[in-house]
């Protein structure tokens, strides 16, 4: 049971701006193997990851590939072949290590929460890079929910996967590059190859692999709900993509605090609260305000013309002293939403702030579901 209050996040985007599996799937282009070299691997990816949105975001599709329980994210599930027969565990875990892409602020932010929040990761990443992110800003290994993989234990069953490989990479992903990147030109083809085809060593080792994402979130909030007897609507979670739908608005819809940060058209669907920040520490007034969170927002969101170019001209008592002088510090105002009772034209507006802002500290990687 916890004496604390207690949040739950999501690495990749709200903690790190690492996309660990689209980097390592670049990297495949460094890869002798399955002459990968001669490949764009970022672009396979970017199709891949355009794939599991699509799976995701239109009805039907999972009922008709037969694949019911394909959540948000598989995209990992799909990739972990490759990722299997080219890289060692030890290799994943020097390249976390080399870089964790956290945010600005975030460091700081995690020290101030832990004095009165107990603080929970639950993401879709591969354990190599979650665990060795969250060791690193001393959050426990039992409070990191993640995608474990198992490189070691995989390849045993990686026997023969080279026509595999060859169908996708020099038919599927060449067709889908000659046709202008349109997934649609290859959309019965990936069917096809992942889902109704014959069970190859490729799927059969695809499907060993669990993703932390969509449903299984929502599954580790109800889990450590039920660790710390703190009740779902008592909770703060932050996502920022199509991973994070199902957690979000099962605590939207239980009463809690559920934050898009950063995040895109998939995360504010399911969000009550949208924070648009360049700096981990914009996020703080949500903490500090928790109990008032309607009355804060709908206050802030009426004076910030008044301050949005510089937080020296907050007033006071909108935020405690001590926020007002972090931002002033670090020199950035966030954006605070409440996302209730927005029209159409205004939700949009916060839409395109937050995809953009994903955008400009994310790189690329903003860019995906």
């Amino acid at each position: 049971m916890s004496n604390k209050a207690v949040c739950c996040w999501d690495l990749e985007g709200p903690i790190s701006i690492i996309d660990f599996a689209a980097e390592i799937g670049k990297l495949l282009g460094d890869k002798s193997k399955f002459n990968l070299k001669m490949y764009d691997m970022g672009a396979f990816f970017r199709m891949i990851s355009n794939y599991d949105d699509y799976i995701i975001d239109v009805p039907g599709v999972k009922e008709t590939l037969n694949i019911q329980d394909y959540q948000p994210g598989d995209t990992l599930r799909i990739m972990v072949p490759l990722y299997t027969a080219c890289y060692t565990d030890k290799e994943l875990i020097k390249l976390a290590k080399s870089d964790l892409g956290l945010l600005p602020g975030c460091r700081e932010l995690m020290n101030i929460l832990r004095k009165d929040w107990e603080i929970f990761v639950i993401s879709t990443s591969y354990s190599h890079f979650a665990h060795n992110v969250t060791a690193s800003l001393g959050i426990p290994k039992d409070n990191v929910y993640c995608t474990e993989l198992n490189i070691k234990d995989l390849k045993k069953g990686l026997n023969n996967i080279e026509e595999d490989v060859e169908l996708l990479m020099n038919v599927i992903f060449q067709k889908y590059l000659i046709n202008n990147k349109n997934l649609n030109s290859v959309i019965e083809d990936l069917n096809n190859f992942f889902w109704m085809g014959k069970e190859t060593d490729y799927v059969r080792v695809m499907n060993r692999v669990k993703v932390r994402g969509g449903k299984r979130k929502e599954n580790a909030v109800e889990d450590i709900s039920r660790r710390t007897g703190i009740t779902i609507s008592e909770m703060i979670v932050l996502g920022d993509s199509i991973t994070d739908i199902n957690m979000l608005q099962r605590v939207r819809d239980e009463g809690g605090i559920a934050i898009s940060f950063n995040g895109n058209r998939f995360s504010l669907k399911r969000a009550n609260v949208a924070v648009t920040t360049p700096n981990s520490l914009g996020v703080l007034p949500i903490f500090n305000l928790k109990n008032e969170i309607d009355d804060f927002l709908n206050d802030w969101e009426s004076k910030v013309e008044s301050f949005q170019n510089n937080p020296k001209n907050i007033p006071n008592g909108l935020i405690s002293r001590e926020i007002k002088n972090l931002f002033i510090q670090h020199n950035f105002v966030p954006e605070l939403a409440n996302l209730k009772n927005k029209t159409e034209i205004q939700y949009s507006e916060i839409i395109s702030k937050q995809e953009e802002m994903r955008k400009k500290v994310r790189g690329w990687a903003g860019n995906l579901g």
